[in-house]
């Protein structure tokens, strides 16, 4: 599997205090030498009826939009952790076969800043064992996807993941970036993020992954595919923009 990754930026920005994720997601499976698809469209979400999405931690929705982390509206937002994914396993590679899978993904974004003087961490597109939850002690730079205690402990992590980061945390290269994370909360690979994240402006992410990874060595054959944000002061909003619209493709193919 290769990893790339790519952002642009529009002059729309977003008021809402909050995590606002507005998802149309279509995967595509290609496995067993037969096209198999599988998409769902999110026109809205409502409390506790959507039915396709998994919420973790503070993730909720709320007037028919997704929140990864606790409304400041609601008071504090410290130390919020939420994610958001897929409710149903997704197969990545064929047991049978050993067939691998290839993606690629699309979604939009805004991330501004309560005080633009210290600004959050970020968040994260990740693939994970299906069974997989929010590690404990996984705010602010371990961004909802690895425990404080063993976020560089290799083996004994097993996630994949696309992390847009917009604060520097040591382990961190010295700008704003995109990075790739195998089993680790420092990326194997990066590129600096060089359009400005933290004016609220809309983020067009596209991801294709052009570091080599080879899923049958990291994830189990079923995943689960989603989100993963959080905060550890009164710092980051993360809010869907471009019509409250995070428009997320995944298309899977054997290879």
């Amino acid at each position: 599997m290769a990893f790339f990754t790519s952002a642009s930026y529009s002059n729309q920005t977003q008021k809402q205090t909050s995590l606002l994720i507005f998802i149309i997601f279509t995967l595509f499976h290609t496995l067993f030498y037969t096209a198999v698809s599988v998409s769902f469209n999110f026109s809205t979400f409502q409390p506790n009826s959507n039915n396709l999405i998994d919420f973790d931690g503070d993730a909720f929705s709320s007037n028919g939009v997704l929140l990864l982390t606790k409304n400041q509206l609601d008071g504090s937002i410290t130390f919020s952790v939420g994610r958001a994914s897929y409710d149903q396993p997704v197969r990545l590679w064929d047991r049978r076969t050993n067939k691998l899978t290839d993606f690629t993904t699309h979604f939009s974004f805004v991330m501004k800043a309560v005080d633009p003087s210290r600004f959050g961490d970020g968040l994260a597109f990740f693939i994970a064992p299906f069974d997989s939850s929010i590690p404990n002690n996984s705010a602010g730079g371990y961004l909802g996807l690895f425990s404080n205690e063993s976020a560089f402990n290799t083996k004994k992590n097993q996630l994949v993941a696309v992390e847009f980061d917009s604060f520097q945390n040591t382990w961190d290269p010295s700008s704003d970036h995109v990075g790739i994370n195998v089993n680790s909360i420092q990326s194997v690979a990066t590129v600096a993020w060089k359009s400005s994240i933290k004016n609220g402006s809309v983020a067009d992410a596209w991801i294709c992954l052009s570091y080599a990874i080879d899923l049958r060595d990291v994830l189990p054959e079923f995943v689960r595919i989603g989100f993963s944000a959080a905060t550890v002061v009164d710092e980051l909003l993360t809010c869907a923009s471009g019509y409250n619209l995070i428009s997320t493709v995944i298309h899977i193919t054997t290879r």
